[in-house]
């Protein structure tokens, strides 16, 4: 017979942080931030309210956990997109790929629904702050690292991180209409720029 081996506390901890974090991102997709209740998260990850509580002293403090997940990913995607080898040209495409598609993923519209919120509300801001000012801090530190890049590193950082915020944009008026021949234009723009910036740098 085999034996399974019992699960540490960590592990248990672990795993019950992450269902929340999740629960709370699909609710967040699903319903929106008004209706992303402490009740609906705990029906979805199948914790209970004091599981809950033991690890998020409230609704606001898992809201800033979570978004610091949702970052968390799509920083683990761009650092494997960047650093397989590729040639300039291939390299710059995918980027401009990546930032458009990260805009698009089912994580980052819970994203902006707790940014939209945030605006009225000082305490989700002060929450979230952190994982904001985390995730443009390791865009720089990705840019910096990343040694077949022929530019500056806080400049290639400043381009991912306008692309991504350009591209965040676009993500919220698509769901209302597409205008095929604008967005092809913001890809040829955003290729283009990358293309004479290293150029820049390499003359």
């Amino acid at each position: 017979m085999t034996v399974v081996a019992r699960r540490t506390q960590q592990q248990r901890r672990e795993a019950t942080v992450g269902k929340l974090l999740s629960a709370t991102i699909d609710c967040l997709v699903d319903h929106g931030y008004r209706e992303t209740s402490i009740g609906r998260i705990c029906v979805r990850a199948q914790v209970s309210h004091g599981g809950l509580f033991r690890h998020f002293a409230s609704r606001t403090a898992l809201l800033g956990a979570a978004t610091d997940e949702i970052l968390r990913r799509h920083i683990e995607n761009l650092r494997e997109l960047l650093k397989s080898p590729q040639d300039t040209d291939d390299y710059i495409e995918n980027l401009v790929n990546f930032c458009r598609a990260a805009t698009r993923d089912r994580t980052s519209a819970a994203w902006r629904e707790i940014i939209v919120a945030s605006r009225t509300d000082e305490e989700l801001r002060t929450a979230i702050e952190p994982a904001v000012r985390g995730f443009e801090d390791a865009v720089m530190t990705v840019a910096e690292k990343l040694p077949q890049v022929d530019m500056d590193s806080r400049e290639f950082g400043t381009l991912i991180l306008s692309f991504l915020h350009m591209f965040d944009s676009e993500a919220s008026t698509v769901v209302v209409f597409e205008t095929l021949d604008i967005e092809a234009y913001r890809h040829k723009w955003c290729v283009e720029l990358l293309k004479s910036a290293f150029e820049k740098k390499s003359s």
